[in-house]
C-alpha cells in the first residue's frame, strides 16, 4: 500500500466512524440498548448476586466483581452496533456508491472498526460513573485505563465479528447472529463467578474462552492487583480474537461485490 492510498484509507475511515457516531444523534435506538443493557446488568446483577460476595471472588463488594463485567458487555454491544450500521449500509446502497467511488475499500470495515472502540469510551464512561454512584471508588489512574483499554479491544473484535455477519447476510435481520456468538463468548467466562467456583463443562470452556482472560485482567485492574502475566495472557487473548474475527471480516469483504 502506497502512502497516498494509506493517507485516503486513514481519511476516509474517519469520515466514516464519524458519520457512525453521529448515527446516535439521528437514529438514538440503535445506540441506547448498547448504554442500557450494561447498566442494567450492572444493578441488576450486583443486587441480586451480592450474597456471593461471601465467598472468596477477589473482593468484599459484588458491584466491584461485577463492573468488568458490565464494560465488557457494553463493549460487546458497540461491536455488534458496528455491524448493524454496516448492514444498514448495504441495505440502503450507501456501500454500493462507497463500492464505486474511489475511496478504499478497506474503509468500509476501518471506520465501523473505529466508531466501536469510540463508543465503548463512552459507555465504560458512564457505567463506570454508575458505580461511583453506587459508592463504589475509582481503581486509581492505572486501573482505570486497564478498564477502558480491554472494554475498547473487545469492541474493535466484536466489531470485526459483527462486519463479517453483515458481508455475508447483507441485512440487518442478521443482527440476532450478531448478538448470539458475542453472548455466547461473554456468558461462558467469568462473567458472573471467577472459574476456581466452576465446575463441570463451564469451567472446562471458561477455561479455552480468549474472554476469561480480559474479563480476569479488567478485574484484577479494578481490585487494583494487576500483574504482567495477566496482562500478557489478555493481550494474547485479545490477539487471537482480532486474528479470527479480523480475517472473518476481510475475507467477507474481499467477497463483496463478487458474488
Amino acid at each position: 500500500m502506497s502512502a497516498s492510498t494509506f493517507s485516503r484509507t486513514v481519511s476516509v475511515s474517519g469520515m466514516l466512524a464519524w458519520r457512525a457516531l453521529i448515527l446516535v444523534r439521528r437514529m438514538p435506538a440503535v445506540f441506547i440498548p448498547s448504554l442500557v443493557m450494561p447498566l442494567f446488568i450492572l444493578v441488576a446483577t450486583s443486587g441480586a448476586f451480592h450474597g456471593i460476595s461471601a465467598v472468596p471472588i477477589g473482593t468484599s463488594s459484588y458491584l466491584a466483581f461485577t463492573l468488568p463485567f458490565a464494560t465488557i458487555m457494553g463493549a460487546g454491544f458497540a461491536g455488534i452496533n458496528a455491524g448493524m450500521t454496516l448492514a444498514r449500509d448495504i441495505e440502503g446502497g450507501f456501500v454500493d456508491r462507497l463500492i464505486s467511488s474511489p475511496a478504499p475499500r478497506m474503509s468500509l470495515v476501518a471506520g465501523p472498526f473505529t466508531a466501536a472502540a469510540m463508543r465503548s469510551l463512552f459507555t465504560t464512561t458512564v457505567v463506570m460513573l454508575a458505580a461511583w454512584i453506587g459508592q463504589l471508588p475509582p481503581p486509581g489512574l492505572l486501573g482505570t485505563i486497564g478498564i477502558y483499554v480491554m472494554a475498547a479491544s473487545f469492541a474493535m473484535a466484536t466489531a470485526c465479528w459483527s462486519m463479517g455477519v453483515a458481508l455475508r447476510a447483507r441485512t440487518v435481520q442478521a443482527a440476532p447472529m450478531m448478538q448470539l456468538v458475542v453472548f455466547i463468548l461473554v456468558f461462558t467466562s467469568v462473567a458472573y463467578a471467577p472459574r476456581d467456583l466452576q465446575t463441570g463443562w463451564l469451567r472446562t470452556v471458561s477455561d479455552w474462552n480468549p474472554v476469561t482472560r480480559i474479563l480476569e485482567f479488567s478485574r484484577t485492574a479494578e481490585f487494583q492487583t494487576m500483574t504482567w502475566a495477566g496482562l500478557w495472557a489478555a493481550i494474547a487473548s485479545i490477539a487471537v480474537l482480532m486474528a479470527v474475527f479480523g480475517s472473518f471480516a476481510l475475507y467477507g469483504l474481499s467477497r463483496l461485490g463478487n458474488d
